[in-house]
């Protein structure tokens, strides 16, 4: 299967994944009785979603590299990382159930948590070997299978989830079902993976702590780094969280969104080209892996840039469409988020994963995490929710690519101004941005307040004009893109 097959395969089960999040935060916003609810499902989620970098240990992501180079050897590999993320799972399970059902609800102010929060007891730790499972069937070649698993998982789970809020309003008996269906997708899960490595090399202990133990060091520096990165790029929902209410907390919420197309494009890409980029530095060939990596940016940038100008254009109908007017608000982080979008084209935690350079996104992630806090503390209560998303924004630019540039460029061995494709990443935003404001321009003569009807002319002009101009103007990558999925089309039949 070739790379761009597999990132569609990826791409789609992202989306997918995505989709059904805005369909159960759609249904709960318009559902349940108050934004003061709904704020309430967004905080407990909250939780769990700040401390989830750390109990994962960063196996999830470390599965594309032991595997790999461990072809003989996969149902070690795989069912001692999985032991590893419940046994730290197990505990945060029993703090839910103790410490954190009595502090967590005064430190939000918000009594309401004291009875979803013990809910995340299995709610973590299903969600986490669901983690380790996607990845690790991609690395074990199963790119397909793990996109067909997941897409059939995000379904169920949004259809029962969304047709039990419908019908029962009860916010912790919504919950608890979300996280009880998780659960079973995560013990399907590991049925797969017994079966798909069951033709491993034999060993005479599945559970090796020597094994746990080589893939901890590993996995934990970068497992350390993603769970202070994630906590800086969450610190911005923290603090709305702590310093403003939770109906102020539910609007930001749905702002801060990301575009269903930006993990579903980098996240699958990454998976793909991961271990062969891994395999590169391994045989010491540092301009093979970054040629593997520019590729990679450059196929992202060709879609995500494109994509996300049209989610910009129509973001002020897409926020009343998706949430109801009462969420209108929402546009405003939502919008200053999207600033980031550029930032996102290049995903510059696959070379430090690809040289094993681990360290350096943990000392990334620590500064990250301070000047995201101090900045967005002050923000948020000099501007509300709409200074934390600017917090957030300044510290990506002014210190995340930067610092990542460099480094990358370092370990490549390669001078910074060639680390990224610099020009054709701004042909493309520049030819985006054009289109967008033309077509913002051409949609002011419609004379309807109607969101949906304004947001398909928006984007039925944006498109035909896109479309249009990136054939005319990069037609190369275009043929490309178009005799892959001709050439998979084909092979299908």
């Amino acid at each position: 299967m070739s790379r761009i097959q597999k990132t569609a395969f990826l791409s789609g089960s992202q989306v997918v994944t995505t989709l059904s999040t805005l369909v159960i935060a759609a249904v709960l916003s318009r559902v349940l009785e108050s934004k003061a609810d709904y704020g309430t499902y967004q905080q407990t989620l909250l939780v769990y979603t700040f401390l989830a970098p750390l109990l994962a240990l960063g196996l999830p992501a470390a599965s594309f590299y032991f595997i790999p180079k461990n072809e003989g050897n996969q149902r070690v590999i795989c069912f001692n990382a999985l032991i590893a993320i419940i046994f730290i799972s197990l505990i945060f399970s029993v703090l839910c159930l103790t410490l954190g059902r009595a502090y967590i609800p005064k430190v939000f102010g918000n009594p309401d948590l004291a009875n979803t929060i013990p809910w995340l007891a299995i709610y973590g730790p299903a969600t986490l070997i669901l983690v380790y499972v996607t990845s690790s069937l991609v690395a074990l070649d199963r790119a397909k299978l793990s996109a067909v698993f997941s897409v059939i998982f995000r379904i169920l789970l949004a259809a029962s989830v969304a047709l039990t809020a419908i019908s029962l309003t009860k916010l912790d008996f919504i919950i608890g079902l979300h996280s009880c269906v998780v659960l079973c997708g995560a013990l399907i899960g590991i049925g797969l993976i017994w079966r798909l490595t069951r033709n491993s090399q034999k060993t005479r202990n599945l559970i090796s702590f020597s094994n746990i133990n080589i893939q901890l060091k590993y996995a934990v520096p970068l497992g350390l780094g993603a769970m202070l990165e994630g906590m800086a790029l969450a610190i911005d929902r923290l603090m709305v969280s702590l310093l403003l209410d939770p109906e102020d907390y539910a609007v930001f919420s749905n702002g801060a969104m990301e575009v269903p197309l930006i993990a579903a494009i980098t996240v699958a890409a990454g998976a793909v080209m991961l271990p062969e980029i891994v395999r590169a530095f391994g045989k010491g060939n540092a301009r093979e892996a970054l040629n593997l990596w520019q590729l990679m940016v450059r196929r992202v940038t060709f879609i995500l840039l494109p994509a996300g100008f049209l989610f910009f254009l129509v973001s002020q109908e897409l926020m009343v469409i998706l949430y109801s007017e009462k969420f209108k608000d929402s546009v405003g982080p939502f919008r200053i988020y999207m600033l980031m979008l550029p930032a996102r084209v290049a995903y510059f935690g696959m070379l430090f994963q690809g040289a094993g350079k681990t360290k350096l996104v943990l000392f990334r992630a620590i500064i990250t995490l301070f000047l995201n806090t101090v900045i967005t503390y002050f923000l948020v209560l000099r501007f509300g929710m709409d200074g934390a998303a600017w917090g957030t924004v300044a510290v990506v630019w002014l210190f995340v690519v930067p610092y990542c540039i460099l480094c990358c460029a370092k370990i490549s061995d390669t001078k910074w101004n060639h680390l990224l494709p610099y020009r054709y990443i701004f042909s493309i935003g520049i030819l985006s941005a054009l289109v967008a404001l033309l077509s913002w321009y051409l949609s002011c003569y419609l004379n309807s307040e109607e969101p949906i009807l304004k947001a398909l002319v928006k984007s039925s002009i944006y498109l035909l004009l896109i479309l249009t101009f990136m054939m005319a103007l990069f037609r190369k990558d275009c043929l490309h893109i178009y005799n892959q999925l001709k050439l998979r089309i084909g092979n299908s039949k």
